[in-house]
Protein backbone atom coordinates (compact mmCIF):
# COMPACT_ATOMS: atom_id res chain seq x y z
CA UNK A 1 0.00 0.00 0.00
CA UNK A 2 2.76 2.43 0.88
CA UNK A 3 4.48 1.82 -2.49
CA UNK A 4 1.22 2.58 -4.30
CA UNK A 5 0.91 5.94 -2.58
CA UNK A 6 4.49 6.82 -3.39
CA UNK A 7 3.89 5.91 -7.03
CA UNK A 8 0.83 8.16 -7.05
CA UNK A 9 2.88 11.00 -5.60
CA UNK A 10 5.64 10.48 -8.18
CA UNK A 11 3.06 10.29 -10.96
CA UNK A 12 1.82 13.75 -10.04
CA UNK A 13 5.38 15.03 -10.38
CA UNK A 14 5.86 13.32 -13.74
CA UNK A 15 2.49 14.56 -14.99
CA UNK A 16 3.61 18.09 -14.27
CA UNK A 17 6.78 17.54 -16.33
CA UNK A 18 4.87 16.14 -19.30
CA UNK A 19 2.45 19.07 -19.25
CA UNK A 20 5.26 21.62 -19.36
CA UNK A 21 5.15 23.82 -22.45
CA UNK A 22 6.13 27.39 -21.54
CA UNK A 23 9.52 28.42 -20.19
CA UNK A 24 8.05 28.84 -16.71
CA UNK A 25 6.45 25.38 -16.89
CA UNK A 26 9.80 23.87 -17.89
CA UNK A 27 11.63 25.63 -15.07
CA UNK A 28 9.04 24.43 -12.55
CA UNK A 29 9.25 20.89 -13.93
CA UNK A 30 13.05 20.97 -13.63
CA UNK A 31 12.83 22.15 -10.03
CA UNK A 32 10.23 19.48 -9.29
CA UNK A 33 12.78 16.87 -10.41
CA UNK A 34 15.85 18.32 -8.68
CA UNK A 35 14.66 20.04 -5.51
CA UNK A 36 16.30 18.44 -2.48
CA UNK A 37 13.38 19.24 -0.15
CA UNK A 38 10.99 17.40 -2.46
CA UNK A 39 13.37 14.44 -2.64
CA UNK A 40 13.64 14.43 1.15
CA UNK A 41 9.85 14.54 1.42
CA UNK A 42 9.53 11.51 -0.86
CA UNK A 43 12.11 9.61 1.19
CA UNK A 44 10.34 10.54 4.44
CA UNK A 45 7.03 9.49 2.88
CA UNK A 46 8.46 6.03 2.19
CA UNK A 47 9.82 5.74 5.74
CA UNK A 48 6.61 6.90 7.43
CA UNK A 49 4.50 4.65 5.20
CA UNK A 50 6.48 1.59 6.23
CA UNK A 51 6.22 2.56 9.90
CA UNK A 52 2.45 3.03 9.71
CA UNK A 53 1.93 -0.21 7.81
CA UNK A 54 3.88 -2.12 10.47
CA UNK A 55 1.37 -1.30 13.22
CA UNK A 56 -1.28 -3.81 12.16
CA UNK A 57 0.59 -7.10 12.39
CA UNK A 58 0.08 -9.89 14.89
CA UNK A 59 2.08 -9.79 18.07
CA UNK A 60 5.39 -11.65 18.04
CA UNK A 61 5.15 -15.27 19.24
CA UNK A 62 6.15 -15.85 22.85
CA UNK A 63 8.42 -18.68 24.04
CA UNK A 64 8.71 -19.50 27.73
CA UNK A 65 10.76 -22.05 29.61
CA UNK A 66 10.61 -23.06 33.24
CA UNK A 67 12.81 -25.33 35.34
CA UNK A 68 11.74 -26.15 38.89
CA UNK A 69 14.00 -27.86 41.40
CA UNK A 70 12.50 -30.56 43.62
CA UNK A 71 13.83 -32.74 46.44
CA UNK A 72 16.18 -35.58 45.63
CA UNK A 73 13.45 -38.07 46.25
CA UNK A 74 11.11 -36.45 43.76
CA UNK A 75 13.42 -34.88 41.22
CA UNK A 76 13.21 -31.73 39.11
CA UNK A 77 10.65 -30.79 36.50
CA UNK A 78 10.73 -28.48 33.50
CA UNK A 79 8.40 -27.18 30.83
CA UNK A 80 8.59 -25.28 27.55
CA UNK A 81 5.80 -23.49 25.73
CA UNK A 82 5.09 -21.44 22.62
CA UNK A 83 2.10 -19.08 22.37
CA UNK A 84 0.68 -16.56 19.96
CA UNK A 85 -1.44 -13.62 21.12
CA UNK A 86 -3.93 -11.69 19.00
CA UNK A 87 -6.46 -8.91 19.38
CA UNK A 88 -10.17 -9.18 18.82
CA UNK A 89 -10.53 -9.85 15.04
CA UNK A 90 -12.52 -6.68 14.26
CA UNK A 91 -9.71 -4.51 15.57
CA UNK A 92 -7.46 -5.44 12.65
CA UNK A 93 -10.05 -4.26 10.12
CA UNK A 94 -10.55 -0.91 11.86
CA UNK A 95 -6.82 -0.45 12.29
CA UNK A 96 -6.33 -1.23 8.60
CA UNK A 97 -8.84 1.49 7.68
CA UNK A 98 -7.06 3.94 9.98
CA UNK A 99 -3.69 3.13 8.44
CA UNK A 100 -5.05 3.47 4.91
CA UNK A 101 -6.32 6.97 5.70
CA UNK A 102 -3.04 7.89 7.39
CA UNK A 103 -1.08 6.77 4.34
CA UNK A 104 -3.32 8.87 2.09
CA UNK A 105 -2.84 11.81 4.46
CA UNK A 106 0.92 11.36 4.17
CA UNK A 107 0.73 11.62 0.39
CA UNK A 108 -1.30 14.83 0.68
CA UNK A 109 1.17 16.15 3.23
CA UNK A 110 3.99 15.52 0.75
CA UNK A 111 2.05 17.39 -1.92
CA UNK A 112 1.62 20.31 0.49
CA UNK A 113 5.39 20.63 0.62
CA UNK A 114 5.72 20.19 -3.12
CA UNK A 115 3.06 22.81 -3.80
CA UNK A 116 4.82 25.25 -1.48
CA UNK A 117 8.14 24.82 -3.30
CA UNK A 118 6.71 24.96 -6.82
CA UNK A 119 4.65 28.05 -5.95
CA UNK A 120 7.82 29.69 -4.68
CA UNK A 121 9.55 28.75 -7.95
CA UNK A 122 6.77 30.26 -10.04
CA UNK A 123 6.85 33.51 -8.09
CA UNK A 124 10.61 33.71 -8.67
CA UNK A 125 9.96 33.26 -12.38
CA UNK A 126 7.45 36.11 -12.26
CA UNK A 127 10.03 38.20 -10.39
CA UNK A 128 12.48 37.52 -13.19
CA UNK A 129 9.97 38.52 -15.87
CA UNK A 130 9.33 41.82 -14.08
CA UNK A 131 13.04 42.53 -13.66
CA UNK A 132 13.67 41.77 -17.34
CA UNK A 133 10.88 44.15 -18.34
CA UNK A 134 12.30 46.85 -16.07
CA UNK A 135 15.81 46.33 -17.43
CA UNK A 136 14.46 46.61 -20.96
CA UNK A 137 12.75 49.93 -20.20
CA UNK A 138 15.69 51.43 -18.34
CA UNK A 139 18.15 50.23 -20.98
CA UNK A 140 16.21 52.13 -23.63
CA UNK A 141 16.25 55.24 -21.44
CA UNK A 142 19.98 54.84 -20.87
CA UNK A 143 20.63 54.41 -24.59
CA UNK A 144 18.63 57.54 -25.37
CA UNK A 145 20.41 59.55 -22.69
CA UNK A 146 23.79 58.30 -23.93
CA UNK A 147 22.98 59.28 -27.49
CA UNK A 148 21.75 62.69 -26.37
CA UNK A 149 24.80 63.18 -24.16
CA UNK A 150 27.12 62.54 -27.09
CA UNK A 151 25.16 64.92 -29.30
CA UNK A 152 24.89 67.62 -26.67
CA UNK A 153 28.57 67.38 -25.83
CA UNK A 154 29.26 68.40 -29.41
CA UNK A 155 26.63 71.14 -29.14
CA UNK A 156 28.33 72.39 -25.97
CA UNK A 157 31.61 72.67 -27.79
CA UNK A 158 29.85 74.81 -30.40
CA UNK A 159 28.27 76.82 -27.55
CA UNK A 160 24.77 75.92 -28.77
CA UNK A 161 23.68 74.87 -25.25
CA UNK A 162 24.73 75.73 -21.70
CA UNK A 163 26.74 73.69 -19.27
CA UNK A 164 23.63 73.44 -17.05
CA UNK A 165 21.86 71.42 -19.75
CA UNK A 166 24.72 69.00 -20.13
CA UNK A 167 25.13 68.65 -16.33
CA UNK A 168 21.46 67.82 -15.93
CA UNK A 169 21.75 65.20 -18.65
CA UNK A 170 24.91 63.80 -17.07
CA UNK A 171 23.13 63.42 -13.71
CA UNK A 172 20.22 61.56 -15.32
CA UNK A 173 22.68 59.37 -17.20
CA UNK A 174 24.46 58.42 -13.94
CA UNK A 175 21.15 57.78 -12.14
CA UNK A 176 19.91 55.60 -14.98
CA UNK A 177 23.16 53.65 -15.07
CA UNK A 178 22.94 53.04 -11.31
CA UNK A 179 19.33 51.91 -11.59
CA UNK A 180 20.30 49.45 -14.31
CA UNK A 181 23.15 48.12 -12.17
CA UNK A 182 20.80 47.57 -9.20
CA UNK A 183 18.25 45.81 -11.40
CA UNK A 184 20.92 43.48 -12.76
CA UNK A 185 22.05 42.66 -9.22
CA UNK A 186 18.46 41.74 -8.34
CA UNK A 187 18.26 39.75 -11.58
CA UNK A 188 21.30 37.67 -10.58
CA UNK A 189 19.95 37.15 -7.04
CA UNK A 190 16.71 35.71 -8.44
CA UNK A 191 18.67 33.32 -10.65
CA UNK A 192 20.68 32.19 -7.62
CA UNK A 193 17.45 31.57 -5.70
CA UNK A 194 16.14 29.48 -8.60
CA UNK A 195 19.43 27.59 -8.62
CA UNK A 196 19.03 26.84 -4.89
CA UNK A 197 15.53 25.49 -5.49
CA UNK A 198 16.91 23.42 -8.35
CA UNK A 199 19.12 21.41 -6.01
CA UNK A 200 21.96 23.90 -6.48
CA UNK A 201 22.05 22.99 -10.18
CA UNK A 202 22.42 25.83 -12.65
CA UNK A 203 19.17 26.58 -14.45
CA UNK A 204 19.48 26.28 -18.28
CA UNK A 205 20.41 29.69 -19.72
CA UNK A 206 17.99 29.29 -22.61
CA UNK A 207 15.05 29.01 -20.22
CA UNK A 208 16.20 32.01 -18.16
CA UNK A 209 16.61 34.15 -21.26
CA UNK A 210 13.09 33.32 -22.39
CA UNK A 211 11.52 34.81 -19.25
CA UNK A 212 10.60 38.14 -20.82
CA UNK A 213 6.80 37.80 -20.83
CA UNK A 214 4.29 36.66 -18.25
CA UNK A 215 2.42 33.39 -18.84
CA UNK A 216 -0.87 33.71 -20.63
CA UNK A 217 -2.92 32.68 -17.59
CA UNK A 218 -6.53 33.79 -17.83
CA UNK A 219 -8.66 34.99 -14.93
CA UNK A 220 -11.27 32.26 -14.44
CA UNK A 221 -14.70 32.65 -12.79
CA UNK A 222 -14.67 32.54 -9.00
CA UNK A 223 -16.59 29.25 -8.97
CA UNK A 224 -13.76 27.61 -10.89
CA UNK A 225 -11.21 28.54 -8.21
CA UNK A 226 -13.53 27.30 -5.47
CA UNK A 227 -13.89 24.01 -7.34
CA UNK A 228 -10.12 23.67 -7.74
CA UNK A 229 -9.68 24.23 -4.02
CA UNK A 230 -12.31 21.66 -3.08
CA UNK A 231 -10.80 19.05 -5.41
CA UNK A 232 -7.07 19.64 -5.18
CA UNK A 233 -6.11 21.51 -2.02
CA UNK A 234 -3.69 19.08 -0.33
CA UNK A 235 -4.09 20.65 3.11
CA UNK A 236 -7.86 20.13 3.13
CA UNK A 237 -7.48 16.61 1.77
CA UNK A 238 -4.87 15.88 4.43
CA UNK A 239 -7.20 16.82 7.28
CA UNK A 240 -10.11 14.97 5.63
CA UNK A 241 -8.06 11.77 5.53
CA UNK A 242 -6.89 12.30 9.10
CA UNK A 243 -10.54 12.65 10.12
CA UNK A 244 -11.22 9.24 8.58
CA UNK A 245 -8.21 7.88 10.45
CA UNK A 246 -9.38 9.28 13.79
CA UNK A 247 -12.83 7.83 13.19
CA UNK A 248 -11.34 4.38 12.55
CA UNK A 249 -9.08 4.72 15.60
CA UNK A 250 -12.14 5.47 17.71
CA UNK A 251 -13.57 2.15 16.54
CA UNK A 252 -10.31 0.48 17.51
CA UNK A 253 -10.50 2.09 20.96
CA UNK A 254 -14.10 0.94 21.46
CA UNK A 255 -13.22 -2.63 20.57
CA UNK A 256 -10.17 -2.36 22.81
CA UNK A 257 -12.45 -3.28 25.72
CA UNK A 258 -12.98 -6.72 24.19
CA UNK A 259 -10.71 -9.50 25.49
CA UNK A 260 -7.44 -10.49 23.85
CA UNK A 261 -6.60 -14.12 23.29
CA UNK A 262 -3.52 -16.26 23.10
CA UNK A 263 -3.20 -19.82 21.83
CA UNK A 264 -0.14 -21.97 22.31
CA UNK A 265 1.48 -25.32 22.78
CA UNK A 266 3.23 -26.55 25.94
CA UNK A 267 5.40 -29.51 26.78
CA UNK A 268 6.07 -30.44 30.42
CA UNK A 269 8.44 -33.05 31.82
CA UNK A 270 7.72 -34.07 35.39
CA UNK A 271 9.37 -36.97 37.25
CA UNK A 272 10.38 -38.54 33.97
CA UNK A 273 6.89 -38.31 32.51
CA UNK A 274 6.15 -36.02 29.58
CA UNK A 275 2.98 -34.03 29.15
CA UNK A 276 2.02 -31.86 26.14
CA UNK A 277 -1.02 -30.02 24.89
CA UNK A 278 -2.58 -26.72 23.92
CA UNK A 279 -2.88 -23.61 26.06
CA UNK A 280 -5.44 -20.83 25.81
CA UNK A 281 -5.21 -17.48 27.51
CA UNK A 282 -7.53 -14.49 27.82
CA UNK A 283 -6.55 -10.94 28.72
CA UNK A 284 -9.20 -8.51 29.98
CA UNK A 285 -8.12 -4.89 29.22
CA UNK A 286 -9.50 -3.34 32.40
CA UNK A 287 -6.77 -0.74 32.78
CA UNK A 288 -4.88 -0.51 29.47
CA UNK A 289 -7.81 0.91 27.46
CA UNK A 290 -8.98 3.55 29.93
CA UNK A 291 -9.96 6.85 28.27
CA UNK A 292 -8.63 5.79 24.85
CA UNK A 293 -12.10 6.10 23.31
CA UNK A 294 -12.53 9.60 24.74
CA UNK A 295 -9.08 10.60 23.52
CA UNK A 296 -9.83 9.33 20.00
CA UNK A 297 -13.16 11.18 19.99
CA UNK A 298 -11.45 14.39 21.16
CA UNK A 299 -8.89 14.09 18.35
CA UNK A 300 -11.67 13.66 15.81
CA UNK A 301 -13.58 16.69 17.12
CA UNK A 302 -10.44 18.85 17.13
CA UNK A 303 -9.69 17.77 13.57
CA UNK A 304 -13.20 18.73 12.42
CA UNK A 305 -12.67 22.21 13.83
CA UNK A 306 -9.35 22.37 11.97
CA UNK A 307 -11.04 21.33 8.72
CA UNK A 308 -13.64 24.08 9.12
CA UNK A 309 -10.94 26.63 9.95
CA UNK A 310 -8.83 25.67 6.92
CA UNK A 311 -11.85 25.81 4.63
CA UNK A 312 -13.06 29.18 5.95
CA UNK A 313 -9.57 30.70 5.81
CA UNK A 314 -8.96 29.51 2.27
CA UNK A 315 -12.40 30.53 1.03
CA UNK A 316 -11.76 34.04 2.38
CA UNK A 317 -8.32 34.03 0.76
CA UNK A 318 -9.66 32.91 -2.62
CA UNK A 319 -12.46 35.49 -2.63
CA UNK A 320 -10.20 38.38 -1.58
CA UNK A 321 -7.50 37.35 -4.07
CA UNK A 322 -10.09 37.07 -6.83
CA UNK A 323 -11.47 40.53 -6.03
CA UNK A 324 -7.93 41.92 -6.03
CA UNK A 325 -7.24 40.28 -9.41
CA UNK A 326 -10.40 41.82 -10.92
CA UNK A 327 -9.40 45.26 -9.66
CA UNK A 328 -5.81 44.93 -10.89
CA UNK A 329 -6.98 43.69 -14.28
CA UNK A 330 -9.14 46.80 -14.66
CA UNK A 331 -6.28 49.10 -13.61
CA UNK A 332 -3.87 47.36 -15.96
CA UNK A 333 -6.26 47.71 -18.90
CA UNK A 334 -6.56 51.44 -18.25
CA UNK A 335 -2.79 51.88 -18.08
CA UNK A 336 -2.21 49.82 -21.22
CA UNK A 337 -4.78 51.87 -23.12
CA UNK A 338 -3.21 55.19 -22.08
CA UNK A 339 0.46 54.32 -21.95
CA UNK A 340 2.87 53.13 -24.61
CA UNK A 341 6.30 54.02 -23.36
CA UNK A 342 8.07 53.37 -26.66
CA UNK A 343 5.62 55.53 -28.62
CA UNK A 344 5.71 58.35 -26.06
CA UNK A 345 9.49 58.23 -26.02
CA UNK A 346 9.64 58.47 -29.80
CA UNK A 347 7.26 61.45 -29.77
CA UNK A 348 9.38 63.20 -27.15
CA UNK A 349 12.50 62.50 -29.20
CA UNK A 350 10.96 64.06 -32.31
CA UNK A 351 9.70 67.06 -30.34
CA UNK A 352 13.21 67.63 -28.98
CA UNK A 353 14.80 67.27 -32.40
CA UNK A 354 12.30 69.72 -33.90
CA UNK A 355 12.91 72.26 -31.16
CA UNK A 356 9.38 72.04 -29.81
CA UNK A 357 10.67 71.28 -26.29
CA UNK A 358 13.90 71.98 -24.48
CA UNK A 359 16.31 69.37 -23.18
CA UNK A 360 15.12 69.95 -19.62
CA UNK A 361 11.52 69.52 -20.74
CA UNK A 362 12.50 66.33 -22.52
CA UNK A 363 14.11 64.96 -19.36
CA UNK A 364 11.12 65.93 -17.17
CA UNK A 365 8.64 64.35 -19.59
CA UNK A 366 10.77 61.23 -19.93
CA UNK A 367 10.86 60.85 -16.14
CA UNK A 368 7.08 61.37 -16.00
CA UNK A 369 6.36 58.62 -18.52
CA UNK A 370 9.05 56.44 -16.95
CA UNK A 371 7.32 56.68 -13.57
CA UNK A 372 4.01 55.81 -15.22
CA UNK A 373 5.63 52.85 -16.96
CA UNK A 374 7.02 51.61 -13.63
CA UNK A 375 3.58 51.88 -12.03
CA UNK A 376 2.11 49.87 -14.89
CA UNK A 377 4.83 47.24 -14.55
CA UNK A 378 4.13 47.03 -10.81
CA UNK A 379 0.42 46.52 -11.45
CA UNK A 380 1.11 43.96 -14.19
CA UNK A 381 3.44 42.05 -11.86
CA UNK A 382 1.00 42.13 -8.94
CA UNK A 383 -1.84 41.00 -11.22
CA UNK A 384 0.16 38.01 -12.47
CA UNK A 385 1.12 37.11 -8.89
CA UNK A 386 -2.56 37.05 -7.87
CA UNK A 387 -3.38 34.90 -10.91
CA UNK A 388 -0.53 32.55 -9.92
CA UNK A 389 -1.97 32.33 -6.40
CA UNK A 390 -5.45 31.54 -7.73
CA UNK A 391 -4.12 28.99 -10.21
CA UNK A 392 -1.57 27.39 -7.88
CA UNK A 393 -3.42 24.07 -7.68
CA UNK A 394 -2.66 23.52 -11.37
CA UNK A 395 0.93 22.90 -10.26
CA UNK A 396 -0.16 19.57 -8.70
CA UNK A 397 -3.26 18.83 -10.77
CA UNK A 398 -1.84 18.84 -14.30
Amino acid sequence: MNKTLIYIFLFLCIANVKAANSSIDKIIATISDNNTDIKATIAQLASDSIEISSTNYLEDPSVDFEYLFGSKSIGDKWAIGVSQGFDWPGIYGSRRRANKSKLSALAYSANMKRLEILSQAKLLCLDLVKINKQIDVWQKVYDNYSRLYDNYTLALEKREITILDINKLRIELVNTKQTLANLKITHDEIIENLKALNGNNQMPTTLINELIEYPNDKLQPLDMYVKQFNEHDPESNYYAEMNNAFNAERSVARMGWLPKFSIGYKYSNEIGDGFNGFTIGVSIPIFANRKKTKAAKAQEIANVFTINSVENTNMARIKSTFAKAVSLKSQLSEYQAALDFNTNNELLQKALENGQISLLDFIRETIYFLDAEQQMLDIEYEYNCTIAELNKYSLIAQ
